[in-house]
């Protein structure tokens, strides 16, 4: 592939990791501020059938947003893979000098705090219009154990997750 593709292949592969990346650190922002929002809001006086709906909504909405994240990771690492490779073979080494971390542990805190904050409001609702007394406690517990469940398997996927690599640039001889 001719050096004039292989820049042209980086820009458009760059700009797709910072495209990725700045729709990460939107929804880093929205998600936990629209949680604690609710909760901190539907912390008074409110009936169970709102914390119940409130909460149900803003649960599977934040599982849909988790799933997507999962997705973009994916798609994140493959282009990560795809620039290190083309900067391999145009003899650059932005991307690929870069220091390794472990990207998904904060994700996977964050996500699983805002889970819980969904799961408390669910609880409490729930355990509330059954009649049940201390819902309020009752209902952070869940909440407690629905985080730590959460943090465990987003964790976990992380771990056993293995990185897409790119496929190997086409020299422009071959």
């Amino acid at each position: 592939m001719p050096d004039g593709r292989l820049e042209l292949e980086y820009g458009a592969t760059t700009d797709l990791v910072r495209s990725l990346t700045d729709v990460r650190f939107k929804l880093l922002a929205f998600v936990p501020t629209i949680a604690g929002t609710a909760v901190a809001l539907l912390g008074r006086h409110t009936q169970p059938a709102e914390l119940l709906a409130v909460g149900a909504l803003g649960l599977v909405a934040t599982l849909g947003v988790v799933v997507y994240e999962l997705h973009n990771t994916e798609l994140y690492e493959y282009a990560i893979g795809r620039a290190e490779a083309l900067e391999r073979e145009l003899g650059m080494a932005l991307l690929s000098g870069r220091p390794s971390h472990e990207r998904e542990r904060p994700l996977a805190l964050v996500y699983a705090a805002v889970l819980g904050a969904w799961s408390y409001l669910v609880a409490w609702g729930a355990l509330a219009a059954a009649g049940a007394g201390h819902a309020q406690e009752l209902g952070g517990a869940v909440a407690a154990g629905a985080a730590v469940a959460s943090v465990l398997v987003l964790l976990r996927r992380g771990d056993d997750s293995v990185p897409a690599r790119a496929a190997p640039v086409a020299s422009a001889g071959g």
